[in-house]
């Protein structure tokens, strides 16, 4: 669950388990004990081998591997994720009426397109009970902005990725040692 009042909130909800994620809760510090410092010695410089100065290109490769895999399993990810709206309240406010209005039409039909495209190419649900609204404010100085995103994402879907995660790491692996 994404919320954002005021403050950004991110939290992980399973069944009847819900854990804060962003911000993370303040830990307690411990209080350290001082010790005494011991003299250190000083390391004989000693002659380097120009071999560790030379760059694996295998090193590279398996990098650049690691990378592709991560990458495909992320788009693999988000394809599987889904959005639900729940709400979204912008106030819309400006220093004189004028500017006011026109950001305020401006504003309207932005997330009105932004709803439509949203709905149409994403796994974005907009229900009828979600609350959207955009109000126009002439006394306050300042917009603001309220919202709240759920994302849910299926157990097996995990499991899908996960286990297309493990078998591109194999291939991969295969084709290295080839």
């Amino acid at each position: 669950i994404i919320s954002y009042e005021e403050v950004l909130r991110v939290y992980f909800r399973f069944a009847f388990f819900k854990m804060r994620l962003f911000p993370a809760k303040p830990r307690k510090q411990k209080k350290k004990k001082s010790k005494k410092k011991k003299t250190q010695k000083t390391p004989v410089p000693t002659e380097k081998k120009s071999d560790e100065y030379k760059r694996d290109d295998g090193v590279v490769s398996k990098l650049w591997a690691m990378r592709e895999i991560l990458l495909h399993t992320i788009n693999k990810f988000l394809g599987k994720l889904h959005f639900k709206l729940i709400k979204l309240n912008i106030v819309v406010a400006g220093d004189n009426a004028a500017s006011t209005a026109l950001l305020y039409g401006a504003t309207t039909q932005g997330v009105a397109y932004l709803i439509e495209i949203l709905d149409t190419i994403s796994n974005v649900d907009i229900s009828k009970r979600s609350e959207i609204s955009v109000r126009s404010d002439f006394i306050l100085q300042k917009s603001s902005f309220e919202g709240k995103i759920v994302l849910y994402i299926s157990v097996v879907h995990i499991i899908y990725v996960g286990l297309h995660f493990l078998k591109k790491l194999i291939k991969s692996k295969i084709k290295m040692e080839e």
